[in-house]
């Protein structure tokens, strides 16, 4: 079994997002590594925590990730709007979501996906917690089945949420958790 952390929207959360890592690290084996995948909007915040080792993670800009410091990974290669990534045998699209106008329709974001072959979408930008499944031709142009995922924010002042996604041999399952449920802060 394989577990990722998601994460979205931490807006200057650094501290946030520094602890929900390392309460995430403690809970690996021997010798696993914390794949961790920021869906943009405070991917400096990300940047900023290079003090962890036995991480991997996956990065999108979103639309406030607007100066060099969040434009750029350390290595110092441009970070792209939308990325196309494979979680074993799953072909996941990850973006921020405001190129496809998701505060107004999953319609965009869904064709997209579709036209790139994905399982699944994860994105950001509503600060909403979504976990939808959409059946192939419920959406025009959406010729396979995929699922939509939302970690929500990370940054909120409210509930503070990230998602986890859990990968095996027989499948996977999606779950959103609450910092202040984990932290107890």
């Amino acid at each position: 079994m394989r577990d990722i952390l998601i994460v979205s929207d931490t807006h200057g959360r650094k501290e946030r997002l520094s602890e929900l890592i390392e309460y995430r690290q403690k809970l690996l084996k021997k010798d696993e590594v914390l794949t961790l995948i920021h869906l943009g909007d405070g991917l400096s915040d990300l940047f900023d925590c290079n003090q962890y080792h036995n991480i991997i993670s996956h990065t999108v800009r979103g639309n406030c990730d607007i100066y060099a410091k969040d434009r750029t990974s350390p290595s110092g290669e441009e970070v792209p709007v939308t990325r196309l990534i494979y979680i074993d045998k799953y072909k996941v699209l990850i973006t921020h979501g405001h190129a496809f106008s998701v505060k107004i329709g999953y319609d965009e974001i869904c064709r997209e996906a579709s036209r790139q072959g994905a399982d699944m979408v994860l994105f950001g930008h509503t600060h909403l917690k979504i976990l939808e499944y959409i059946k192939k031709g419920s959406i025009r142009g959406v010729d396979k089945d995929l699922v939509l995922f939302n970690p929500g924010s990370l940054g909120s002042m409210f509930d503070g949420s990230f998602g986890n996604l859990s990968v095996s041999e027989n499948g996977f399952l999606f779950s959103h958790g609450s910092y202040h449920n984990i932290i107890n802060k």
